[in-house]
């Protein structure tokens, strides 16, 4: 058993010595790939496919093949195999075995070695089955003279594999792909083939497609096609019927967009790139060439990417199609590091970096590999891999694989590698105490890169080599270190402390334990020991036993330590630091005792060696040249013998064939030789120098600079004409040597110019020159020149020859030669001699002399090339065409078409039109004459106006150089005028006759000039009025329809004009616009500018106007109080912002009050005072009182808003004087004092001061002061002498001091208590609903009595009253009823007193009388009467208004407001008016509901003629002319029909929301119709439909015949035939009767009853009643001259018309409306007409629907009874035309319009008369019965008008 066990130790540690015997694998690299299979692999089954894949690394990888799956690709006879070489091979298969999993599918490529392993990318493999296809030819025909297209068309199963080759015009003409074409043919590198020119021969011609399979190369001829050529030559606009909607190329490749559009005549084409902030046209270059349809861009780089714009344009139009270019560039991606060693358990970090042309790219999508398996945290879009916590299982080969969007993907490795790691234990064995006998079994493991070793020590000496003693170790599969030491008996001697260390080259680490085994002490032997000077020696005692008491240490016999060097540790070793050679060489004895006195003891030599020590080099770098001489010297000048020194060079031993020799001098001394440097001699030196005690090492690097030489030498080259060349120059030496090319300016020997960077010429890092798209200029001598200072560098000249196939300057030319005359066709062709010159006739006949007598051949050679020469002798038209001239040389072939024209007279041009018209230009096309052999120079267009006099010295001609274009575009023409044109062909023989005359009216134009006499001027601080003149007639270019006003602040920072637009007339008339809602006071910058059915003209001149002055709009700002003094506040505020002042400033009003409780205040303590500073003080006011301030600002035209309320507090001061004092006798020695607080406090009281004086007659016995606290109105005078006179009087303090004294009261001690009442009487203040508590407080024990208004009160004689037994009197549930003066009477017999109580119940206000005295459109104007405040101030007020179908709205006013404007009402609406008052105790009930409405009625009807213009084919209809009865036009609906037999023709609508403006016209009307026209007039106030017949004029303009003119007469009338306006109609007319009764009845009624009212006048209760039956409005009564608010009725004169304005003030003490003088009128409101008419309402007009201009409106004047009424005829003129300008205001003259002969003649001033009231006249006014209604309401509330 021992046996075998010690066999396999023995194989472990063999295993464990191999693999720790090799070196660290440094010289392992990881694979990488040097081909790696492309990512897409296309094949035919005939023809078969290979995958290529090869690396490198160390060891050589080996290649496998995966699938997409990982698993591995294996061999298939005949199908698929794997070479040796590591190349996929996909053989020749049969059509039927074709499988999807073999031929079309995912390969990958693994590499891999001992180190790791890589994968490619995926590689898509995908074998074609080759099947028979046919093409076909698909022609787009064209017309004769454009361009035909031709079209191969490829079955879409192989169109992605098969190209079209070229084309083969019948029956051997092969057409290739170019960029330009031979000026006939064109074949794109798309397919299409273009046949430009198309004649009638063309017909007779047949062309093939010919195609080839990319795969299987083969070639399939489609069967011959036929052009059609269409006869008649149309212009057809063009269409793109081919382009590439996206290219994608590689970097520094050509591009070639195409865009292939058809049209007649040949589209133009222009590209544009649309990259930037707009399309920019593209420009040809030296890398972009424009060549009609096709875009080709040489060499593109990443800026050229984009989306590009083709434009197709002929005379018929254009179109346009978008392409888009990919540039992909090429990027590059590497890790970095591509190397990384990192130490166990430390962090790995990877970048992948992605370039491009040396930049970064942005963010791609980035996969990480690790040995070919992807990583889980992979796939998102980072570039950095962190491995944390590196281990073993880390290390391996990574990847970094970058796929693009494109699909394509590029990939770099990385290796990490494991770096070296100290050491590090993972299991170590414990201390253990034994008896002797046992086994035992120590075990240590350990971890580290390189792998550790691990040896073992017995008390720091190697352990016993005896059979009992065992050692094994192995590595397990981490790579960690195990090993045992078994010890099979242990015995006394083996005990000690064992030690187990690990180390590699990274480090050591070390674990003791003691193995204690009981026993006497053992020391074992002492081996030899080594020390090295300078360091510390442990020395260890090996003592075995247990236990051990002490050990000491011996040397020479002297215990130790005996030096301070020395030291024995507590374990009993001896340490000794630092060593000394001479004093601690010797011999060591070390004994050991246990506690029985048992010892031991043993010796053992101790010998000190010295360490080399080595003389350092000169320098740390020798640097020489190559070919030197050298020497390197190492010197020991420190160290014990025997020394071995060895050279090295970088940390290698030196190799005898590196030319090298060493020289041994003695055995201190070495010298290191090299007689002749080489570049292999660069390195770092070393001189190691050992012996026993240590090994040292001296370093010195030597630098060899090595002049250049060649690696790469250049040769010469050649390159074909816009080819790309790499002329490659590589060089190497010490240091680097620069590169520089160099080209010869002339010979080979002259002088050189050095090549730089620039397009095209790209000088590499390598040293290598590329070439881009070589031309002959490149062609020459160049010079690469290798310098790196050392010696004199290296060059080499080569030639570079441009091999250059033929090429012409140009592609095409022309020549032009009258008939008759010889031809001469000239061609000069570039290139490589020799050169064949062949003349051809169309592209297929070749010319011959020979055969052709009339033409002849010459050629001459060029410096550049050849010059050949056509001559054609007397040319006709039969000549005329395309000539090639064909080139070919032994590099390819090139041909230039030269046009011959051979000129004849032009025929005159047909087909003249016009392709666009415009108000100054007439763009013209025409076609030239079909079959036309003239050759046409140029066209000469002529023109003149048409209504203009035939003089031939009229005619204006312009002249076309460029045909075939065949259009012109003539300017400078007059707006809206008509011309006449014709055109004139001229050719070399002369002038064509005229076209035939083409008659063309140009287009308006926009207004040339600006209105004029630009006027402005404000009619109020919110309105201008401007007025303008039309501009110039010569400068309108058309109708002026209407005129834009633009306004805008002249003080504001912005330009910009606020426009409104005003309809026009159409005639050029002058024009005005009354401009609302401006900010007040503010000046205004106008413009206006007229326009027409085109647009607006210039602007005028802007001229300024001003609004006028107005009432602030808002209050003073930072408005602050503070109190002085007890009677005076000082007040100061900001002025209002500068925008709200509307004025300048006269200065400000401050509004106070005090905050009291009056019960009913004798006046009204509401003060203001003036002032223009921004402070005041307030005097003279109330101490110890809250004040309301506000302050407003005001300017000339009135008060501003009020601020809002600010309270403040004056200062307290000492009170006044108690109200009253009473003293009363209580007992014979006892006076009751009682006083009442001061009526004016003037703060808070404090205290009371009741003063007390005994008086004997006139002399004063006492004096005494006593203070009460501020709630104890009354005191006890007690323990009086009797029959004394005792004097009393009482003074308030408050905090500021003690105020006024009473008056004294004097009482004189009694024996008799008379009976007298303590209390105090008064008024007595208290809301309704409360309770009240009247004291009666006696003296005397009196009987008492209360009376109310001296009648006697009972105990229960009132409910709601109680007597309490006290004497008070309490009543509850306090009504109205109860307020009175109650009196307490009081009586003993022995005296009697009174007292009373003035009870005053406060209770809610009663309701305002509200009545309304004026209403405009937009307004309400009412005022009203406070009644009955309730005892109680009023606090304010709430007026209710709503509309008759809308909802209640409510707004507050203030307590001091008596009337109030409801503003921004709509326009003849009722409204439903009712007011509340408010006081502290509750709110009044509603004022009597008033129903106002506002002015204004549905729109009028006017008068057909004023309305209707009829023309030949179309209706004017002035829309201004319709009457808005005050309310504005919001729309119209407007339908016609023409009248027939049917009666149910339908209507046709114009519109059914049509825009108030100044006309509209109905067109496309048939002349010499009948016609009904249906029309409504909307606005807010309803609707009003009418129908009205007009009859069309005759096709010449002249009136229609007389009987459709009479059957219009005799149709239906305007008014009848709508029963909408008929019913309304006859309810409107039963409504008057019914009204006109009435109001006789009611003014008989009235007169009956006439003495007795007067009688009643008389009464004061009369007032009130006829308040609430009469609400008669006025709009802001002037209050001046004593003037009084009418009352009632009859204050009024009903027919009276007021002018009144707004600048009265009977409202709030502010306005926002404009201050301007307004026309109002009365209304009546009556509640019931039942209840009796004592003044019945009056009658007014009923204005019916008139055809005439003026209206006249009668208003009579009464001011007494027998006055008679006086006639006011008011003329007013027509509407404006500008319907949004005040009706009532004076106007202008206005121009007449021509379709009517209306005329607006100006309106007189509007005359009024101010009504005197009942005030001002005892008589009474009666009503004129024939006055007539206006309007009717059935429930009687009826609002009349009076004009």
């Amino acid at each position: 058993m021992w046996i075998s066990s010690r066999l396999f130790v023995i194989c472990l540690l063999l295993r464990f010595d191999a693999t720790i015997s090799e070196p660290f694998e440094t010289h392992l690299r990881g694979p990488g790939f040097v081909m790696e299979p492309p990512g897409r692999v296309e094949f035919s089954n005939s023809s078969g496919g290979w995958l290529d894949c090869s690396a490198s690394g160390s060891p050589q990888p080996t290649i496998d093949w995966v699938h997409a799956d990982g698993t591995a690709v294996t061999e298939i006879h005949g199908v698929r195999r794997v070479l040796r070489n590591g190349t996929l091979v996909l053989m020749p298969f049969a059509a039927a075995a074709y499988h999807q999993d073999i031929h079309n599918t995912i390969y990958r490529c693994i590499a891999s070695n001992s180190v790791g392993r890589i994968v490619s990318r995926d590689v898509q493999v995908r074998a074609v089955v080759a099947q028979a296809y046919k093409v076909d030819v698909e022609v787009l025909s064209a017309s004769r003279g454009c361009t035909a297209i031709l079209r191969c068309v490829v079955p879409t199963f192989v169109k992605e594999l098969v190209r079209v080759v070229s084309w083969v015009h019948e029956p051997a003409i092969y057409i290739y792909p170019s960029l330009q074409g031979d000026g006939k043919f064109h074949l794109l590198p798309t397919g299409e083939l273009l046949i430009h020119n198309l004649q009638e021969s063309d017909e007779s011609q047949s062309f093939r497609c010919r195609s080839m399979h990319r795969l299987t190369r083969q070639v399939v001829v489609s069967s011959p096609t036929r052009l059609r050529i269409n006869s008649h030559r149309g212009i057809i606009s063009p269409s793109v019927v081919e382009h590439t909607s996206h290219v994608q190329v590689s970097q520094d490749e050509g591009a070639v967009l195409l865009c292939v559009a058809q049209g007649c005549p040949s589209p133009e084409y222009s590209w544009y790139t649309q990259n930037g902030a707009g399309p920019l046209p593209v420009l040809s270059g030296p890398r972009v060439r424009l060549l009609g349809p096709i875009l080709a861009i040489e060499a593109v780089t990443g800026e050229d990417s984009g989306v590009y714009k083709c434009t197709a344009s002929n005379v018929g139009g254009e179109a346009s199609a978008e392409l888009r270019l990919t540039v992909a560039t090429p990027i590059q991606v590497e890790i970095s590091p591509n190397v990384l060693s990192v130490h166990m358990g430390g962090t790995a970090e990877f970048r992948c970096v992605v370039t491009s042309n040396g930049s970064p790219v942005g963010m791609q999508n980035i996969l990480w590999y690790k040995d070919g398996r992807q990583l889980p945290s992979s796939g998102r879009i980072e570039d950095t891999l962190v491995v944390p916590r590196v281990s073993r299982e880390n290390r391996g080969m990574y990847q970094c694989v970058v796929r693009r969007p494109e699909g394509d993907t590029f990939q770099a490795t990385a290796e990490l590698q494991l770096g070296d790691a100290p050491p590090v234990l993972l299991y170590s064995f414990i201390e253990q105490t034994l008896q002797p006998g046992p086994a035992v079994s120590l075990k240590c493991s350990a971890a580290g890169n390189p792998t550790p070793q691990i040896s073992w020590t017995l008390d720091g000496f190697p352990l016993p080599s005896n059979g009992r003693f065992m050692i094994g170790q192995y590595i397990t599969v981490h790579g960690d270190v195990i090993s045992h030491v078994n010890i099979s008996h242990v015995m006394v001697e083996d005990g000690g402390e064992y030690s187990c260390i690990a180390e590699n080259r990274a480090g050591r680490v070390e674990h003791a334990a003691r193995l204690n085994i009981y026993g006497l002490p053992y020391i074992r032997l002492i081996p030899k020991v080594t020390a090295v000077s300078g360091e510390t020696l442990n020395l260890k005692c090996p003592v075995a036993g247990y236990p051990i008491e002490e050990i000491h240490w011996e040397r020479g016999g002297r215990e130790l330590p005996d030096d301070i060097r020395q030291r024995v540790q507590p374990d009993g070793s001896l340490t000794i630091s630092p060593v000394q050679k001479h004093t601690d060489s010797g011999v060591y004895t070390c004994w050991a005792r246990n506690k029985q006195g048992h010892s031991a003891r043993r010796s053992g030599e101790v010998t000190v060696i010295v360490p080399p020590r080595l003389s350092p080099f000169q320098t740390s770098i020798l640097q020489l040249n190559m070919g030197d001489r050298a020497s390197l010297t190492c010197s020991v000048v420190k160290g014990d013998l025997p020394l071995t020194i060895n050279w090295r060079k970088d940390s290698r031993p030196i190799d005898p064939t590196q030319h090298m020799s060493v020289k041994q001098v003695d055995q201190y001394n070495s010298i290191l030789v090299i007689d002749n440097l080489g570049s292999d001699h660069t390195g770092n030196y070393s001189c190691v120098v050992r012996n026993s005690a240590a090994e040292v090492e001296n370093s010195q690097a030597l630098l060899v600079n090595v002049p250049p030489r060649w690696i790469v030498e250049p040769v010469d080259a050649n390159v074909e004409r816009n080819r790309h060349i790499m002329l490659h120059c590589q060089a190497q030496g010490v240091p680097t040597p620069s590169i520089v090319w160099k080209k010869a300016t002339g010979s080979k020997s002259g002088e050189y110019e050095e090549v730089r960077e620039r397009p095209f010429t790209k000088l590499l890092g390598n040293g290598s020159m590329l070439l881009q798209h070589v031309k002959e200029d490149r062609e020459g001598f160049y010079l690469c020149q290798a310098n790196n200072g050392i010696g004199t560098g290296i060059g080499k000249v080569i030639q570079l020859k441009v091999n250059s196939s033929p090429y012409f300057s140009s592609t095409s030319r022309s020549v032009t030669v009258k008939k008759g005359d010889t031809a001469l066709l000239q061609c000069a062709v570039s290139g490589d001699k020799p050169i064949n010159i062949v003349w051809m006739r169309s592209g297929k006949n070749t010319l011959n002399p020979s055969t052709n007598y009339k033409i002849s051949v010459k050629q001459d050679a060029t410096p550049d090339g050849v010059s050949a020469e056509l001559q054609i002798r007397t040319v006709d038209a039969t000549d005329s065409g395309p000539y090639f001239c064909r080139a070919t040389n032994l590099y390819g072939n090139d041909q230039q078409l030269v046009q011959l024209q051979v000129q004849e007279p032009p025929q005159p041009p047909s087909v003249l039109e016009a392709a666009m018209i415009s108000s100054r230009s007439v763009n013209l096309k025409w076609q030239p004459k079909a079959l036309s052999s003239g050759d046409v120079s140029k066209y000469i267009v002529e023109y003149r106006e048409a209504e203009a006099t035939l003089f031939i010295d009229q005619w204006q001609h312009i002249e076309v150089k460029d045909p075939p274009s065949y259009n012109a575009l003539i300017e400078n023409l007059k707006p809206a005028t008509r011309y006449a044109f014709r055109v004139i062909a001229e050719g070399n023989a002369g002038r064509s006759a005229p076209s035939q005359e083409l008659i063309v009216r140009t287009e308006p134009q926009r207004p040339a000039g600006p209105p004029l006499s630009l006027s402005a001027r404000p009619l109020s601080s919110t309105e201008l009025l401007i007025s303008w003149v039309a501009p110039l007639p010569e400068l309108r270019h058309g109708d002026i329809q209407g005129y834009n006003v633009g306004y805008r602040l002249a003080s504001s920072g912005n330009t910009a004009y606020n426009y409104t637009s005003v309809s026009g007339d159409g005639e050029g008339g002058n024009g005005e616009l009354l401009l609302s809602g401006l900010s007040k006071f503010a000046r205004y910058s106008i413009v206006v500018q007229a326009f027409n059915q085109v647009g607006p003209g210039p602007l005028s001149e802007p001229t300024a106007a001003q609004t006028m002055e107005d009432v602030p709009s808002r209050s003073p700002e930072d408005v602050r109080c503070a109190a002085l003094t007890s009677q005076s506040l000082q007040v100061s505020w900001q002025p209002p912002p500068i925008y709200h002042t509307n004025g300048l400033l006269q200065g400000y009003k401050l509004i106070f009050e005090p905050i009291i409780d009056d019960i009913v205040p004798n006046k009204d303590e509401v003060e203001s005072r003036k002032t223009t500073a921004l402070t005041t003080v307030l005097t003279g006011l109330r101490k110890y009182t809250n004040y309301s301030i506000q302050v407003l600002a005001h300017t000339r035209m009135g008060d501003g808003v009020l601020s809002k309320p600010l309270y403040c507090h004056t200062e307290e001061d000492v009170p006044e004087a108690p109200s009253d004092i009473k003293v009363v006798v209580s007992s014979p020695q006892s006076l009751y004092v009682s006083w009442l607080p001061p009526t004016e406090p003037n703060g808070v009281i404090t205290k009371y001061s009741l003063y007390t004086r005994v008086v004997n007659g006139r002399e004063e016995l006492n004096n005494e002061k006593r203070s009460l606290p501020s709630q104890q109105a009354y005191y006890e005078a007690k323990n009086l002498h009797p029959h004394m006179e005792y004097q009393f009087w009482v003074t308030a303090s408050t905090r500021v001091g003690e105020g006024k004294s009473s008056r004294v009261a004097s009482q004189i001690t009694t024996n008799r208590v008379p009976a007298r009442i303590i209390s105090f009487g008064g008024a007595v203040v208290r809301p309704w609903r409360s309770t009240v508590t009247l004291p009666c407080t006696a003296v005397g024990k009196p009987k008492r009595e209360w009376f109310k208004a001296d009648v006697a009160l009972r105990q229960g004689g009132l409910h709601n009253s109680q007597l309490l037994d006290t004497g008070d009197l309490i009543i509850s549930s306090l009504q109205l009823a109860d307020s009175g003066n109650y009196s307490c009477q009081v009586d003993n017999g022995i005296g009697t007193d009174r007292l009373t109580h003035m009870l005053l119940v406060q209770v809610p206000p009663s309701a305002p009388v509200l009545y309304v005295t004026s209403a405009t459109s937009s307004s309400i104007l009412m005022h009203w009467k406070c009644g009955f405040t309730g005892n109680a101030p009023i606090t304010g007020y709430t007026l209710f208004y709503r509309r008759a179908t809308g909802n209640t709205d409510e707004m507050q006013l203030s307590r001091h407001a008596s009337s109030h404007e409801l503003k921004g009402l709509v326009c003849g609406s009722t409204y439903q008016i009712h007011l509340n008052a408010h006081n502290k105790v509750g709110s009044s009930p509603a004022s009597i509901m008033l129903h106002v409405r506002t002015q204004g009625q549905a729109p009028g009807l006017p008068a057909t003629s004023s309305l209707l213009a009829p023309n030949s084919t179309s209706v004017l209809i002035r829309l201004h002319t319709w009457p808005d009865n005050g309310c504005p036009l919001m729309y119209f609906v407007l339908q016609y029909r023409a009248v027939t037999d049917d009666p149910d023709k339908e209507w046709i609508l114009v519109s059914n929301a049509l825009k108030p403006q100044r006309r509209v016209v109905i067109s496309n009307l048939q002349s010499s119709t009948l016609y009904q026209l249906r029309m409504e007039a909307h606005n807010v106030a309803g609707v009003s439909p009418a129908e009205f017949s007009f009859v069309t004029l005759t096709k010449d303009g002249d009136p229609p015949p007389p009987e459709i003119v009479q059957r219009g007469q005799r149709g239906p009338s305007v008014f009848y035939g709508n029963i909408n306006l008929l019913i309304p109609t006859i309810a409107a007319v039963s409504g008057m009767i019914c009204t006109i009764a009435l109001v006789i009845i009611c003014y008989r009624h009235k007169q009956s009853n006439h003495i007795q009212k007067e009688s009643l006048e008389n009464r004061a209760n009369s007032e009130a009643a006829q308040r609430e039956r009469y609400y008669a409005t006025i709009h802001k009564v002037s209050m001046q001259n004593n003037d009084k608010i009418p009352e009632t009725s009859e204050d009024i004169s009903p027919y009276a018309t007021f002018q009144l304005s707004e600048a009265g003030n009977l409202s709030q003490p502010h306005h926002g409306g404009p201050a301007n003088t307004l026309l109002h009128s009365f209304m009546y409101h009556e509640r019931a007409l039942a209840e009796g008419c004592s003044s019945p309402p009056p009658a007014a007009v009923l204005k019916q629907p008139t055809t005439t201009t003026t209206t006249t409106t009668t208003t009579h004047h009464y001011h007494h009874h027998n006055q008679r009424p006086q006639k006011t005829i008011h003329n007013y003129y027509q509407t404006s035309p500008f319907h949004n300008i005040s009706k009532n205001r004076r106007r202008h003259s206005r121009k007449t319009e021509p379709e009517s002969e209306e005329s607006e003649s100006d309106q007189d001033q509007l005359t009024s008369s101010r009504t005197e009231s009942s005030n001002q006249h005892e008589g009474k006014i009666k009503h004129n019965s024939d006055s007539r209604l206006i309007q009717h309401f059935p429930n009687h509330n009826i609002s009349i008008t009076y004009l």
